[in-house]
């Protein structure tokens, strides 16, 4: 029973009860027999996560979760659809939908439920099994499986929601930043049109007044006759509206958007319960503050607001002779409040990716039984003494190797003072390899995609890493074959529909079979198998041993309402698309593929799918173009024991380090040795970069998550500055 709460698949349960047999030399009994072990031990777990959330499910909270799966007589929608449903664009009217059910959820109680009896595993099964469940399925369940599954999908919603929340806030904020941004360069533009012609008209009225043939007293005569006092009249207008306050850069297009904020704000700042590690925080005192206002109607800032949240650009803007614009101080508060969200300064206990920075890490109580844990698997010291000795050596040793090759390499060079590197030239295919290949794929027989997809199921069963996701093995003869046909209709992205209608099959069991079997980690499982036979294959092995991989993102525009797409010109048009990040290993086999925004840098994922690989590929150096590059990348691979190789554009232009004790002179690269590294400082937080690499390896926080936290506006992390 207690495997059967961690894992609620019957084959796999299956194993482990003959393992178990084994272990205890107990004779294994017939199949049907066994059978019944698994069913009884998952009835038993049914019973037992009942008995689990006992404490929750009082009679008004059954009476609640019962309440779910009734329609509404307005909508014929159930709070359960209603739930289920994410936002699909980053709009005040999405935001608004987004807060609603949040509120609901709150008055609920949800974020007070304490399901940490329930073991982990379960309670991801659970919640998503309410995400798939139709109405009438849950209704007909016993209430032992039925209560289990909608609390912990209602736990699970607060979760998402909250993370969604915050997602369409900073794009909301993001696009009133980028097009009031648009919006000042239009108006520059219109002002370089305009500028040319009051210059002419200033230079004809500068040439009357300095004149000295025209007397003083027939002075505006003259000028009127010259320039009409109508046209005068617009050229000054034009000319006070061209002149801009020093300071306010953008400001005043931003404050034109005011009502667009308003549409939201006040009840995102009422409802949502920011939280902060600092006591008595500046930006929660200014919500509170603003929410006072909108509850009384008020429009005016009280005396000596805080304000030391506001940076020196916005202050022309929001504080003028002492005074506080409320407009702007709002504006100013939600743009601060962003970036404090994207740093972890300020944080939602509800949500996963913009909670508390500190439960990202290992818990500084757990970190001592596991710090030596961490150090073996890393290859690390805990005090760090040897380590960084072996990376200061190091260092001095490339130092010396460099400047010494400078006067005599042509790869590597210094050209009026600047450090010049000479591209790479690509290797040519011989003639007779050309000549080969054509051969080879000449000889290559043409297979339809079907024939393929089977055969390789044959050598490989992927299809049976394709489980429903209630653990329940399909019952029908065809489903291999609807099973087949929903991944090629995805695929190769022609749609359930024009599959069914191609393949003559049913587009109810193509949609059945897709939601209850193709998901995010079956499709994870089925790569993985598929790596895995790739990797012991003759001819993979002699492509590469399976160490070194690379990763980069391709952009494809999409069509519809897509919530994370962005729009990016420069690849899109007019439209908006996604970037599909992959990460390949030298034998070709791609292990890991991520979605991702468009408008993030590589450099933040990179991490990802290595950290997360679970095929047999033992990832050992790493490859990316300029935008999988940042420093802090460069140091996680250390920390993490991989070599991470990038290939960077400009490299020559990248700034060069050396060490702050080192005081050898390098002629030919004094000039260039910018840098310093503090190695003190360095071994002074050692223990903080031990626990930070030990959440990465043993999989506590996603590398992206952290990284980005790590390098967030506006200021960095101290650990990010070494």
């Amino acid at each position: 029973m207690n495997r059967a709460l961690e894992h609620d698949k019957p084959s796999l349960l299956l194993a482990l009860l003959c393992e178990r047999l084994q272990q205890v030399k107990i004779v294994r009994p017939g199949i049907t027999v066994l059978e019944r072990m698994v069913a009884s031990a998952r009835n038993a777990a049914h019973q037992e996560s009942m008995a689990q959330l006992s404490g929750l499910l009082t009679s008004e909270r059954k009476a609640l979760l019962d309440s779910l799966l009734e329609s509404d007589l307005s909508s014929g929608k159930t709070p359960l659809f209603w739930l289920n449903q994410p936002a699909v664009t980053n709009s005040p009217a999405a935001l608004l939908e987004v807060l609603d059910k949040f509120v609901q959820l709150r008055s609920w109680l949800v974020d007070q439920w304490d399901i940490t009896s329930l073991n982990p595993n379960r309670q991801k099964l659970l919640a998503r099994l309410g995400s798939r469940y139709t109405n009438q399925a849950l209704q007909r369940m016993a209430e032992e499986r039925r209560y289990p599954i909608l609390v912990a999908f209602l736990t699970q919603t607060l979760t998402d929601i909250s993370d969604e929340l915050i997602d369409i806030f900073d794009a909301c904020m993001a696009q009133v930043h980028s097009r009031s941004k648009r919006n000042l360069d239009e108006h520059r533009k219109q002002i370089a049109a305009a500028t040319e012609a009051k210059v002419r008209l200033f230079h004809q009225v500068g040439s009357l007044i300095l004149d000295d043939t025209i007397a003083d007293e027939t002075l505006r005569t003259a000028i009127f006759r010259r320039v009409p006092s109508e046209e005068l009249e617009v050229a000054v207008a034009d000319a006070n509206a061209i002149m801009r306050p020093e300071g306010y850069d953008y400001f005043d297009f931003l404050e034109k958007r005011y009502s667009y904020i308003r549409q939201f704000s006040p009840m995102l700042l009422a409802e949502v319960p920011f939280a902060s590690n600092v006591e008595g925080d500046d930006i929660l005192v200014a919500i509170s503050i603003l929410n006072r206002l909108n509850q009384s109607g008020t429009r005016k800032i009280p005396p000596r607001p805080p304000t030391s949240f506001i940076a020196r650009k916005w202050l022309p803007f929001v504080i003028d002779k002492e005074t506080v614009h409320r407009r702007a101080y709002e504006l100013c508060l939600l743009s601060a409040l962003r970036d404090r969200l994207r740093s972890g300064d300020i944080f939602l206990p509800t949500s996963r990716r913009y909670a508390n920075p500190e439960t990202y890490l290992i818990p500084k109580q757990q970190w001592p039984t596991l710090q030596g844990e961490v150090c073996q698997q890393l290859g690390l010291t805990p005090n760090g003494t040897v380590d960084l000795k072996h990376r200061a050596d190091e260092l001095r040793t490339l130092l010396r190797e460099v400047d010494g090759e400078l006067p005599n390499s042509d790869s590597i060079r210094v050209e009026e003072g600047e450090l010049v590197l000479s591209p790479l030239s690509a290797e040519e295919g011989t003639e007779s390899a050309k000549v080969l290949a054509d051969m080879i794929s000449k000889r290559l027989p043409r297979v339809e995609m079907t024939e393929l997809l089977v055969e390789v199921d044959s050598w490989i069963k992927f299809s049976e890493c394709f489980h429903h996701a209630a653990r329940r093995e399909p019952r029908s003869k065809e489903h291999t074959k609807h099973l087949y046909a929903s991944l090629i209709g995805q695929g190769v992205n022609m749609g359930l529909t024009a599959m069914a209608q191609s393949a003559n099959l049913s587009y109810e069991k193509l949609a059945w079979t897709a939601n209850w079997y193709i998901r995010e980690e079956t499709l994870k499982e089925a790569v993985n198998a598929l790596v895995n036979f790739q990797y012991q294959h003759p001819l993979a092995q002699l492509w590469g041993g399976g160490t070194l991989s690379s990763s980069d993102g391709q952009r494809f525009p999409v069509s519809g309402k897509v919530r994370n797409a962005t729009a990016l010109p420069k690849y899109f048009g007019y439209g908006r698309g996604i970037t599909f990040y992959t990460w390949t290993s030298d034998q070709y086999s791609q292990y890991g593929t991520k979605v991702i925004s468009s408008t993030v840098r590589d450099a933040t994922y990179v991490l990802d799918e290595i950290l997360n690989n679970e095929t047999e590929l033992n990832i050992l150096e790493h490859t990316t173009d300029t935008a999988g590059y940042t420093d802090l990348v460069f140091a996680l691979f250390d920390l993490l024991g991989m070599q991470f190789s990038p290939r960077i554009r400009d490299i020559g232009d990248q700034q060069l380090y050396r060490l702050t004790d080192d005081d050898t002179s390098y002629s030919n690269l004094d000039f260039r040795l910018t840098g310093k590294v503090n190695l003190e400082k360095i071994q002074q937080r050692w223990n903080d970069l031990l626990r930070v690499a030990g959440s990465l390896k043993l999989g506590w926080v996603t590398a992206s998550l952290l990284i980005s936290k790590l390098q967030a506006y506006p200021r960095q992390n101290k650990l990010t500055q070494l």
